[in-house]
């Protein structure tokens, strides 16, 4: 066989065989999860620890830790589990290209960050407190929108409609950051995970 026509036949194959993971494999009940999840760290978080001190702060971020650690436990096992239903590996390059994807936006939100909670430790102030929020939908927003260049349209409007909402947050909605937390993270991942679980199931 000709060795350019056995190459093209090669990534043929390559690309069917990762066109499951990219489609199939999302997990809408992962995303609900995550939704409730969220939902649940914005109701602490306002009513336990939403004091402006740097000891209720600093707690306060470890809880967001925990719910962020819990949310993304439960994305990688419901969707582990749809791969083993079909038959797929662990690891692809589907998968590898979607981490590099999200690597960039979640180094830069957890850095800026660690940024503000640094600066408002040392003056002893919070003017830039209320900017966490908004930058957490943002760079959520832009790695969501990324991912969709490999994923289906539904992620890529999840995307856009949490960069809109974290602009709109940073520019009008600093006073209720745990009303625009519980309609983006909350809100925003159920309506996704409904969508997805009705068009792709599970």
């Amino acid at each position: 066989m000709d060795p350019d026509k056995a190459a093209k036949n090669l990534q043929v194959i390559r690309q069917l065989m990762e066109r499951p993971v990219r489609y199939s494999t999302q997990s809408g009940m992962a995303a609900v999860l995550a939704g409730c999840v969220a939902l649940t760290g914005t109701w602490a978080d306002a009513f336990v620890l939403g004091r402006c001190s740097p000891g209720a702060k600093l707690v306060g971020m470890g809880l967001w830790a925990c719910v962020f650690l819990i949310a993304l436990a439960g994305t990688l096992g419901l969707t582990r589990v749809r791969e083993i239903r079909q038959g797929m590996p662990f690891w692809t390059p589907a998968k590898r290209k979607l981490l590099l994807t999200v690597l960039g936006p979640f180094v830069a939100g957890v850095g800026l960050t660690a940024a503000i909670m640094c600066n408002s430790f040392l003056t002893r102030g919070f003017g830039e407190w209320g900017l966490i929020f908004p930058c957490w939908m943002l760079f959520y927003g832009v790695a969501c929108w990324q991912v969709s260049q490999y994923s289906t349209r539904e992620i890529g409007i999840l995307g856009a409609a949490f960069i809109v909402a974290g602009l709109g947050s940073a520019a009008f909605l600093q006073e209720s950051p745990y009303l625009t937390m519980s309609v983006t993270f909350g809100g925003y991942h159920i309506l996704y995970g409904i969508c997805v679980w009705i068009r792709y199931g599970g």
